[in-house]
């Protein structure tokens, strides 16, 4: 990634993040007409609080030193809390245009910092729970009738760094073992850190079992962590990376993967369909792996009956949520286009805040018939 670029994206989203504080922080302090003391430290939380995320991001992925780790956890919370703030305390704004005075605009702040909290809470608690096992039934005339009822095993969006545990690991290895898949696959995002050195996630990730093996294309992450770290970290995990090419499963099924196409941005060959499915047999079923769902048209046309992407994390968290919604034409769920389908998960685990809204972490199952 060059440099002007990492430069204008940290410009921007900085700019942004604490610009949200700033609004935040404006609207309590006017709001409950704080003494100007109490406002001065409400004022410096709000700093501590904001670059603990962006400091926490920085550290989290070099080191586990013991300040990293509680200065990271508390950030990536923080983040999570904010995002939800600015949501709520924009909605209250929205009303604000129609009730005016004082005692509103003083209960408005109230009841804002009110569901504020209690919606964080419920969001971090929604991520704490176990994933759920998303199962969906796909029907194609070109499957064998003996391979009827195979099941493969989708996980993504792991986004494993030094923050998450080899307890929260070995918990989504273990269901995903219960299910007795016939094939399981990574759709992108599995690391956001040199797993290397913790050698103890490369062994629990060998400890998913399945009958024809475990597959996984790139996400946008594994080309910010490092792809030839991720190669590694894959191959000494038994873990086969599709990185546009394919491969055929059980002599009846073809499976191609694709690299995302950020690795563009990190001088690499990026996403490219028509090479992942040059010696595809279109009279067997196509299932192709892509880390974000927004190639399907293309793929659809290409004759792949059956796209596996992620990516979106269903947005998580308002206001992400909603803008996912808009910008993303494919952004979670099953979705079919003449004989083709796709399925866009909200991810395995997540990005940034351990908080999920209207979303549940998911192994998906797809049952073939």
């Amino acid at each position: 990634m060059s440099k002007l670029y990492f430069s204008f994206f940290v410009l921007i989203f900085s700019s942004v993040y604490l610009g949200i504080h700033f609004y935040i922080y404006s609207r309590i302090a006017a709001g409950l007409v704080l003494p100007l003391v109490v406002a001065k430290y409400l004022r410096l939380f709000f700093l501590i609080a904001a670059f603990s995320f962006l400091l926490g991001e920085f550290l989290s992925r070099r080191t586990t030193s013991f300040l990293a780790t509680p200065l990271a956890e508390f950030g990536s919370i923080w983040l999570g809390v904010i995002s939800i703030a600015f949501t709520i305390f924009v909605i209250s704004d929205v009303f604000r245009i129609f009730f005016h005075g004082a005692s509103f605009r003083y209960y408005s702040v109230v009841f804002s910092l009110i569901v504020t909290f209690l919606v964080s809470v419920y969001s971090f608690y929604n991520v704490a729970r176990a994933p759920v096992i998303k199962e969906l039934k796909i029907r194609t005339g070109k499957l064998p009738q003996k391979l009827s009822g195979f099941v493969i095993i989708q996980i993504s969006d792991l986004h494993i760094n030094f923050l998450k545990s080899e307890k929260w690991l070995n918990k989504i290895v273990e269901k995903t073992n219960r299910e007795n898949p016939d094939l399981v696959v990574i759709t992108g995002d599995l690391i956001d850190a040199d797993l290397c050195k913790l050698n103890h996630f490369c062994d629990t990730l060998k400890k998913l079992k399945s009958r024809h093996g475990v597959f996984a294309v790139t996400g946008n992450h594994e080309f910010y962590a490092g792809v030839n770290m991720f190669t590694d970290i894959a191959k000494n995990s038994n873990i086969t990376v599709l990185r546009n090419e394919k491969t055929t499963i059980a002599g009846a099924i073809e499976l191609a993967g694709i690299d995302d196409k950020t690795g563009r941005r990190f001088s690499e060959v990026g996403s490219d369909l028509s090479l992942a499915l040059k010696n595809c047999d279109f009279a067997k079923p196509v299932i192709l792996l892509s880390h974000q769902p927004d190639i399907f048209d293309e793929a659809e046309k290409s004759g792949v009956d059956l796209q596996l992407s992620a990516h979106t994390h269903a947005g998580q968290i308002p206001p992400m949520d909603l803008i996912t919604m808009f910008y993303f034409k494919y952004p979670y769920g099953l979705y079919q286009k003449n004989d083709s389908y796709l399925y866009t998960s909200c991810g395995t685990g997540t990005w940034g805040p351990p908080m999920r809204l209207f979303s549940r972490c998911e192994i998906v199952k797809i049952i073939l018939e």
